[in-house]
């Protein structure tokens, strides 16, 4: 933040508990009608401004502050899986791979790299003389160890599944767990002999070469993933859990370093002049995590923020004021959300009742009144463009078929099922919106009285982040590509043994179509495996797709030199364009 200024985050779940100003003095006038509302910013005040001020004391030239809602869980690239994690985490780290603004896989940390002739080994070549942000020299066993890392049961990393065509890693992170799933121990020397079969080796310091389990010729661009980002062995050996808590242990090799964490509040970022293609344009970046958009629009407005994260019921206020409508900036996201259902618990082990919620909800209506036009209806799980998506309108709004299909039930009609409670992030307020009105969709077609459950956001990504604990019904579940090949829309999510199909779904049917086209070489071919395992996935109905979102910003016209891609959900520029993103003083 602008040194001198001072943005007031109030917490509680009342959207409209707070402002951000810059003199709180200035408000007494209009305060009259918000007594309670004043006391507590004055309180939370006293509190909130020695973090803010001790965050961004050593924050001085082109600093880009950037609004963000739910604060992430944990900053660890072989833990990590949640957007508001990755970011953090791509702006100190780099893999051996990245992605441009095409979408296209060029070279990062590795200058190039080749495979085999059938694509069952791929072998990277670092550049010469590299470093992490400390001056220490970076190698390919750098890389080795974080692949390793990710694949250990001890790290049991939420991402683990997408590096199980490298040889021995399954069997690795598979360890602590029996054939049916269970717990169990294993000793030093079961875990000695994994990590030795690993098919991973640094034949020297600038060459790592990986080997494969089957044909995969897109694992060129799984190097750029943050699984692969080369944290220093000895800190995190310090303190596995936790080291990631401390801005000084994030010693990394990307284009910023971490300068500052104040919990709850703000992340801080200088520029890092030990990175490979030099020092980006911006001095530092300050990730601002305020849980009201209302209170971080006021920030805006007050010269305190750069980029704000808007939500839907914000839109229409934005573009009908002429100077925040010129700074209004949307974009389609590579990204599918859903009434995520966890397939373990009733009523929705029954096929034919999410069939009845998913017809049940209109859609069109969703997107166009309640969410203001920021979503696109859908009814499949890749979004059309993209290659592997398909057309259908199976499931789609029929409320006569909604009331039929759970009819068809097991439980014969709604008076049978179970209580159904549906969590939604009440760090959102357009999500509660949202929830409110699915709830009245289902109410009013099918008789169901759902029970709302607002979590806040923290909670709730602790909670979905395991099978068990996952909510019964949630809105929403979402997935944004990592990388635009339908291998990462469905075999990376929806697989049997994936470690992130935390709803529950698995039928081999569709896992032995997704492995014939992970394995197969030319591209048509390919892509025809890819399409049947998506209409089986919309024939099963594992969770009702509702749509795909558009990103939705206000971003200071003083910031340039930045093009948003489908990818980047949480603002735009926050990967492709870190080394071209400016701002004017």
């Amino acid at each position: 933040m602008v040194p001198g200024s001072a943005s007031l985050r109030v917490p509680g779940n009342n959207a409209r508990s707070g402002r951000v100003f810059c003199d709180w003095r200035e408000l007494m006038p209009r305060v009259s009608r918000y007594w309670a509302k004043l006391a507590a910013i004055v309180a939370v005040f006293a509190l909130v401004i020695p973090v803010l001020a001790t965050g961004t004391a050593a924050q001085d030239g082109k600093i880009l502050r950037v609004h963000h809602i739910g604060y992430p869980d944990v900053i660890d690239p072989q833990k990590s899986s949640f957007g508001n994690e990755i970011d953090i985490l791509a702006l100190a780290y780099e893999g051996l791979t990245r992605l441009d603004t095409n979408q296209e896989t060029i070279p990062g940390a590795a200058e190039s790299w080749e495979y085999n002739e059938d694509a069952t080994q791929i072998t990277f070549h670092l550049r010469p003389d590299l470093v992490y942000s400390d001056g220490s020299p970076l190698t390919a066993e750098n890389f080795r160890y974080a692949i390793e890392r990710n694949c250990d049961p001890a790290t049991a990393g939420e991402y683990q599944s997408i590096l199980f065509e490298i040889v021995g890693c399954a069997e690795l992170a598979g360890l602590a767990a029996n054939e049916a799933g269970e717990a169990r121990e294993y000793t030093p020397e079961e875990h000695e002999a994994a990590v030795n079969a690993l098919g991973i080796k640094a034949l020297d310091d600038l060459t790592l070469q990986i080997d494969l389990t089957n044909p995969a010729p897109y694992y060129h661009t799984i190097g750029s993933l943050w699984v692969t980002y080369p944290v220093k062995k000895e800190i995190v050996d310090a303190d596995p859990d936790n080291w990631w808590k401390t801005a000084e242990n994030h010693i990394g090799n990307g284009p910023f370093t971490v300068t500052g964490v104040a919990e709850g509040q703000e992340w801080t970022f200088a520029a890092n002049d030990n990175y490979w293609q030099g020092r980006p344009k911006l001095d530092g970046i300050e990730y601002i995590y305020v849980d009201d958009s209302a209170v971080a629009l006021e920030a805006y407005r007050a010269g305190d923020m750069d980029i704000v994260n808007l939500q839907a019921i914000q839109i229409p206020e934005v573009q009908a004021d002429p100077e925040l409508s010129e700074a209004f900036v949307t974009y389609p996201l590579a990204g599918t959300h859903m009434l995520s259902m966890a397939l373990g618990q009733e009523p929705f082990t029954d096929q034919k009742v999410r069939e009845a919620f998913s017809m049940a909800i209109d859609r069109e209506t969703l997107c166009a009144a309640v969410l203001s036009g920021t979503c696109t209806p859908t009814y499949s799980f890749i979004p059309p463009g993209l290659p592997g998506s398909i057309e259908t309108d199976a499931y789609a709004f029929d409320p006569e078929g909604a009331v039929q299909a759970l009819a068809e039930s097991s439980y014969g009609g709604p008076e049978n099922l179970p209580e159904i409670k549906l969590f939604y992030n009440s760090d959102y307020e357009d999500r509660a919106q949202a929830s409110e009105w699915i709830a009245g969709e289902v109410r009013d077609i099918l008789g169901i009285e759902l029970v709302l459950e607002p979590t806040e956001g923290a909670t709730l990504a602790a909670l979905r982040k395991d099978t068990p604990t996952h909510p019964q019904l949630l809105y929403f579940g979402s997935w944004y590509q990592d990388y635009p090949d339908p291998q990462n829309w469905l075999s990376t999510f929806w697989t049997c043994d994936s470690s992130l199909n935390r709803v529950g779904y698995c039928n081999e049917e569709f896992d032995a179509l997704t492995a014939q086209g992970d394995t197969t070489l030319e591209t048509e071919e390919r892509m025809a495996f890819y399409e049947q395992a998506g209409q089986l996935l919309v024939d099963d109905v594992p969770n009702p797709f509702l749509y795909n979102p558009n990103g939705t910003f206000i971003v200071n016209p003083a910031v340039t030199g930045y093009t948003p891609t489908a990818a980047e959900f949480t603002w735009p520029g926050s990967s492709a364009s870190l080394m071209t993103i400016d701002k004017t003083e």
